[in-house]
C-alpha cells in the first residue's frame, strides 16, 4: 500500500475523527470562557530560566553544562559553547535558543535530544558542511526521500513564536521567529513489501549508519541559565521611528537599532531620546547613540533599554571609537587625582642622580622615534652613530614602561 503522503498526525487517541482534540468535552461557553482568558495575553518567546538552586543540583550531576557564550558575528543566529570534552563545540542554534544571554556571557545549558542535534556532513575536501535544509535540496529528488514516511516524515522542524511587536531583525516583518532544527531521519519499509536487502546486510547497513550519525552529529543545547552578565549591555546604533503608526508603542516608545548585529533591538522611551526627535526623525538617521540594555522580558522580541549618549556622525573616527570602547566596558575616563598625584609634582623635573647609575644615557647620540604622530606615547625609537669605518651602526630602542 503506497503513501501519497507522509503527515503526522497529533489528534489524542480516542479522539474521533473530524473533532479537534480541543472540543471534546468542551462546551460553547467553555471556549469563550477561556478565550477571554487568554485575550490580551502574550505569548512567550523565551522560556523562564531555571532556579539557582536546579542549576546548582545539574551542574553537580552533569546533566546541565557551564561555558561562555560565543555568538557568530556574520551569522548572529549561530552561537556556541565549548565541550566539557574538549571536542567539538556544543551548537545553540538561534535567538530562542540563547535565551537573551548575550556574547561573552557566562551560561548554562541543557542538551536537545540527540534527535535534534546538529548534523554536520563532509564534502569532498573533507571540510565540514551543515547539511542542507529541504528548501534547499534540488527539485527532481523524490518526494520520499524528504518526507520518509509515517514514523519520520519531518527532515526539518520549525518552532514559530509569534510577538505582536511591529518591528524584529531577528525575524520577518510579522515579528516570527523561526528556528530550524535538522532531525536525522529513518525510514521503515511498508507493510507488504518485500525488503529485498537481507537481514544481516540490513543490520549491517543501520550499524554503520548509527556510527555515521555519531561522528557527523553536533551536539545542541539551550541557555536555560545565566551564571554572569559578562556582556557590558551598552550598544552603539541609531534611532528610528516604529513602523506602526497607530500603535500603542508608537506613541511611547522609539526603536533602537544597534550597529552589532549580536545585540537585539532594544525599546527605547521617547522621553529619553532628543525631543525633536518625532517630528524630524530624519535629522537623527546618521546620528550614532549609546543604549543600555535594562530588562529584556520573556514575551518579547526587543529588549528594553535606556540611551545613554549621543556621540556624533556614524563613520566618524572619534564617535566610532568611543562607541567600541562603551561596548567592551573599557575605562577611558580621565584619570583621577590618586593617579596624578604619582607624577612628578615639582617642574621643571630633572633625571634622579641615582638613575646615572642604572642607566646607559643615549642623550647625545641620534636617536628618533619610529610611532607616528598621533601616537600619544613615544616609546619606541631608533639610534644611530658612525663608526670609524665608515660603517654607521644602529640600535633599536624601547622605552622601560610598565
Amino acid at each position: 500500500m503506497s503513501h501519497p503522503d507522509c503527515r503526522l498526525n497529533l489528534r489524542p487517541v480516542g479522539t474521533p475523527r473530524g473533532i479537534s482534540s480541543h472540543g471534546v468535552g468542551a462546551s460553547p461557553g467553555d471556549k469563550k470562557s477561556k478565550n477571554k482568558s487568554m485575550r490580551g495575553k502574550k505569548k512567550s518567546i523565551f522560556e523562564t530560566y531555571m532556579s539557582k538552586e536546579d542549576v546548582s543540583e545539574g551542574l553537580k550531576r552533569g546533566t546541565l553544562i557551564q561555558g561562555v557564550l560565543r555568538i557568530n558575528p556574520k551569522k548572529f543566529h549561530e552561537a556556541f559553547i565549548p565541550s566539557l570534552d574538549g571536542d567539538r563545540d556544543i551548537f545553540i542554534d538561534g535567538v530562542v535558543a540563547r535565551n537573551r544571554a548575550l556574547n561573552g556571557d557566562v551560561v548554562v545549558v541543557k542538551l536537545l535530544p540527540e534527535e535534534q542535534w546538529k548534523v554536520i556532513k563532509l564534502d569532498s575536501n573533507d571540510k565540514e558542511t551543515e547539511a542542507p535544509y529541504e528548501s534547499d535540496l534540488p527539485e527532481e529528488l523524490p518526494q520520499q526521500s524528504l518526507k520518509g514516511c509515517n514514523d519520520s516524515p519531518d527532515v526539518i522542524i520549525e518552532a514559530q513564536f509569534d510577538d505582536s511587536d511591529s518591528e524584529d531583525r531577528h525575524g520577518n516583518t510579522q515579528d516570527v521567529l523561526v528556528d530550524g532544527v535538522k532531525k536525522l531521519s529513518v525510514c521503515v519499509p511498508d507493510k507488504g513489501k518485500e525488503d529485498p536487502v537481507s537481514k544481516e546486510e540490513s543490520t549491517s547497513m543501520s550499524q554503520d549508519t548509527r556510527a555515521s550519525s555519531e561522528k557527523f552529529l553536533q551536539k545542541s543545547a539551550k541557555v536555560v541559565y545565566i551564571l554572569e552578565k559578562k556582556h557590558s549591555r551598552a550598544a552603539t546604533g541609531i534611532l528610528k521611528l516604529l513602523a506602526d503608526k497607530n500603535s500603542e508603542l508608537f506613541r511611547k516608545y522609539a526603536l533602537f537599532s544597534p550597529s552589532d548585529h549580536r545585540v537585539p533591538r532594544i525599546y527605547v522611551p521617547l522621553k529619553d531620546c532628543p525631543q525633536d526627535f518625532v517630528t524630524r526623525p530624519k535629522d537623527y538617521a546618521n546620528t550614532l547613540f549609546i543604549c543600555r540594555i535594562i530588562d529584556w522580558k520573556e514575551d518579547s522580541n526587543f529588549a528594553l533599554g535606556q540611551l545613554a549618549k549621543s556621540l556624533g556622525q556614524a563613520g566618524e573616527i572619534e564617535p566610532e571609537t568611543e562607541g567600541i570602547l562603551t561596548e567592551y566596558g573599557v575605562d577611558f575616563s580621565d584619570f583621577s587625582s590618586e593617579v596624578l598625584e604619582c607624577l612628578p609634582q615639582t617642574l621643571p623635573w630633572t633625571i634622579p642622580p641615582e638613575e646615572f647609575n642604572n642607566r646607559r644615557d643615549f642623550r647625545k647620540d641620534c636617536v628618533f622615534t619610529i610611532d607616528p604622530s598621533t601616537a600619544r606615547d613615544l616609546d619606541d625609537a631608533l639610534s644611530c652613530k658612525p663608526l670609524t669605518n665608515g660603517i654607521e651602526k644602529e640600535a633599536s630602542m624601547s622605552s622601560s614602561v610598565t
